[in-house]
C-alpha cells in the first residue's frame, strides 16, 4: 500500500493488473465477513476479522 500526497491509499491487485495468480497466491482471507452468512473458508489459509494482527498502519506523511 502507498499513501500518496493526497492521502489516498493505493493497493496493487495482482489479478487485475495481469499478474499470474498462481505465482502470487493469497496467504490469508482478507474480506471474510461472518455476518453475510457465508460459511467460513476451510482451505487452510488463516481467517481474520479484519487486517492481519501483525499489520500496522504506516505513519501519515
Amino acid at each position: 500500500m502507498l499513501d500518496d500526497r493526497q492521502r489516498r491509499i493505493r493497493v496493487i491487485v495482482p489479478t487485475l493488473m495481469g499478474y499470474d495468480p498462481a505465482r502470487l497466491p493469497a496467504t490469508y482471507h482478507a474480506f471474510y465477513d461472518p455476518a453475510t452468512g457465508v460459511p467460513r473458508p476451510t482451505d487452510g489459509r488463516p481467517v481474520h476479522e479484519g487486517l492481519r494482527p501483525e499489520f500496522v498502519w504506516p505513519d501519515p506523511a
